[in-house]
């Protein structure tokens, strides 16, 4: 009698724990899953982008992931407005982009680590025709992992300067394009939104750009709430490491080139407002909730100590 009631609780214990792992573990990666394959092939809203405007407006566009948006919306058929600092490299891009897809091109050269250049970018914005894309890309990081409270790297100057481009240009870009998106009658513009993984999972030693990504994604989110009954898309795309110029990583599964990243976060347009756009990118945040969040703190003072042994 006794050892059946051992069994029977004992079963229930174990149906318990199954039910728990189902609905915190198998159900949830199904559901990434699903997104990435299925909800990419049936509500992807990229090829839609075409109908919806002329113009797609790149900021941050000559290097690295802003360069590969650019690339990507003019394979689709848009005419591209590159917005970067150097105009040498915007120059070189536009002739690129021009001679490969047969688009037009129109080159902005100003500085987002500085507040007075909106005046002349909305009158740039406003000599375009019709608008069906912002991509809100630009912006900078630390030098390193280092701590907030004693990183020499970070002064009063670039404090001000990583506010104002990560934050101040996407808030700014998005006052300027967004009531002339709402005026056109096309159904699906979009405001893309370049976050970082870095925004959904608190990491330290990278806090002030950390918390300018996590505005990202909040920025994104209630603009989505404010403009659902408007044709207006919009997504927050938050990629963990990309094998660009300025992370230095190599090619591999888990850091893709940007043109791969890219092609593929386009193509979670109107499937996730917030989205990691790369499903080995999903699975890697998939399996970041699972650990201590001690774990990542110990990761984080790891590429601290090796930053400050390459400077020493």
């Amino acid at each position: 009698m006794v050892s059946s009631r051992r069994e029977e609780a004992t079963g229930f214990f174990v149906a318990l724990a199954l039910v728990w792992l189902a609905w915190k573990i198998v159900l949830p990666f199904l559901w990434i899953l699903f997104k990435y394959t299925m909800g990419k092939t049936f509500l992807s809203r990229r090829s839609g982008l075409r109908k919806s405007g002329e113009w797609a407006i790149v900021t941050g566009a000559t290097d690295g992931i802003g360069k590969a948006y650019a690339y990507e919306l003019a394979k689709d058929g848009l005419n591209i407005m590159l917005v970067s600092r150097n105009p040498e490299k915007l120059r070189a891009v536009s002739d690129d982009i021009g001679s490969r897809y047969g688009v037009r091109t129109k080159t902005v050269a100003c500085d987002f680590t500085k507040t007075d250049i909106y005046e002349n970018l909305e009158k740039e914005v406003n000599g375009l025709s019709t608008i069906a894309c912002l991509v809100n890309n630009v912006g900078m990081s630390y030098p390193h992992f280092d701590a907030y409270a004693t990183a020499d790297f970070l002064t009063i100057e670039f404090i001000e300067q990583l506010i104002a481009c990560n934050m101040n240009s996407m808030a700014c870009m998005t006052r300027i394009v967004l009531p002339k998106m709402l005026k056109q009658s096309a159904i699906g513009p979009a405001i893309i939104n370049v976050g970082s993984f870095s925004g959904l999972v608190p990491l330290p030693y990278i806090s002030l750009y950390g918390a300018s990504k996590a505005f990202v994604v909040h920025f994104t989110e209630v603009l989505y709430q404010e403009l659902g009954e408007t044709n207006v898309i919009l997504q927050a795309v938050c990629p963990s490491l990309v094998a660009t110029k300025l992370s230095k990583a190599r090619p591999r599964l888990f850091a893709p080139p940007p043109e791969t990243y890219v092609s593929s976060a386009l193509d979670m347009l109107g499937v996730e407002t917030i989205t990691l756009g790369y499903l080995p990118h999903a699975l890697e945040a998939f399996g970041s909730r699972l650990v201590p969040k001690s774990f990542l703190k110990a990761k984080g003072e790891q590429f601290m100590r090796r930053a400050h042994k390459k400077k020493g």
